[in-house]
């Protein structure tokens, strides 16, 4: 008799995971477009996303997580609105909280981009906000006032803080013409309002009972340097590391367009005032405290870095697509279709332990 793969890897997770733990799910990229054709770019997320929230179910997961590009967004608008709902849905079905990123293919100005005139076809950050989570942010969440798909949320069994990040924090504008000022698509950013939110609510931990115990994991759909003003968010971060104080402005902004790890960004003309934000953050009363890591997608494939001063996790994406030599071959029908994770935060051993189920393999991440 075959052994169920699912119940083998739900076997793996319970035998490795601690106490201490905690345990969530992690997918990335599923990049949904609802087609006729199984073998089609994306046509099997749906079936992706629910043995991947039946896992979590079954190994007894906290929450599951979806780090952006859920959809493709390259439907006409109702089209990618079905797709993102489908999606969202998928996830739930176990009853787990299911927590959503925004990634820059959700919004559809993928589709805008590419078809002239199209802006009105384009899904702002609240509405795919209410779309993948239509009763709401998860029980006890934090939002950043003013900014869609960005909070935190606590576990304070574990000491951790959970953090949201929106890395396409853009204006949402349409001109008279029908275009976008910009295409999230290629262009990403963080607005002053969300800088401000991480650097004066989420990173102030002075009223938690026993604060210096406390951790901040942190979760975006991408890498900071894909921002032009990502070194902004990297300053707040290393500040809050070091318990200093520091003041973001236009020193910590790229020239547009420009290029990270072979990608072309912002290819729109960037507005100086969408960018360039001065936000004093001053942690010197709190001190030092414990940024965990960043995990995100959007590169699909692994890997881990610390260049930044702090622990960064990319995740290989559940599309099965093979878009480079970092990542490992891709068929459908075979295990290697599917890629997604469970996830042990070992707060005592200062660790990752993450758990693959199909492409790729398990891995620790030390912080």
């Amino acid at each position: 008799m075959t052994a169920d793969p699912i119940d083998e890897f739900r076997r793996r997770v319970r035998e490795n995971t601690g106490r201490g733990d905690l345990l969530f799910g992690l997918i990335t990229d599923t990049h949904f477009e609802e087609k006729d054709d199984p073998g089609g770019y994306g046509a099997n997320a749906l079936t992706h996303l629910r043995d991947f929230a039946a896992a979590g179910e079954a190994c007894g997961a906290r929450f599951l997580l979806h780090a952006g590009d859920m959809s493709n967004g390259n439907r006409p608008k109702e089209q990618s609105r079905r797709e993102a709902f489908l999606s969202a849905e998928a996830m739930r079905g176990s009853g787990l909280p299911a927590l959503f990123v925004i990634g820059n293919h959700d919004d559809n100005t993928y589709f805008c981009r590419d078809n002239p005139g199209a802006g009105n076809h384009g899904i702002s950050g609240a509405e795919w906000q209410a779309l993948v989570q239509p009763e709401g942010l998860p029980e006890g969440a934090v939002a950043a006032p003013g900014v869609s798909n960005c909070y935190y949320l606590d576990f304070p069994d574990r000491k951790v803080r959970l953090l949201m990040l929106n890395t396409i924090d853009l204006p949402f504008e349409e001109r008279p013409d029908g275009s976008l000022k910009y295409y999230t698509i290629n262009d990403h950013g963080f607005s002053k309002a969300q800088l401000e939110f991480v650097a004066h609510t989420a990173l102030d931990l002075s009223r938690l009972p026993d604060s210096a115990e406390w951790g901040v994991l942190a979760v975006s759909h991408m890498s900071l340097g894909f921002l032009p003003n990502g070194a902004a968010m990297e300053k707040i971060f290393r500040a809050f590391q070091a318990g200093g104080r520091c003041r973001t402005g236009a020193e910590d902004v790229k020239p547009c367009p420009f290029r990270f790890d072979r990608h072309p960004c912002f290819p729109s003309a960037a507005d100086p005032r969408d960018l360039v934000h001065e936000v004093e953050a001053d942690f010197t009363r709190q001190g030092p405290r414990e940024l965990i890591a960043q995990l995100y997608g959007h590169e699909h494939f692994d890997a881990v870095r610390t260049g930044r001063g702090f622990t960064e996790v990319a995740f290989l994406s559940s599309l099965c697509y093979r878009n480079g030599p970092e990542a490992p071959e891709r068929r459908f029908d075979t295990p290697s279709e599917q890629a997604w994770s469970m996830v042990a935060l070992d707060r005592a051993n200062r660790r990752l332990k993450v758990f693959r189920h199909g492409a790729g393999a398990d891995f620790t991440a030390r912080y």
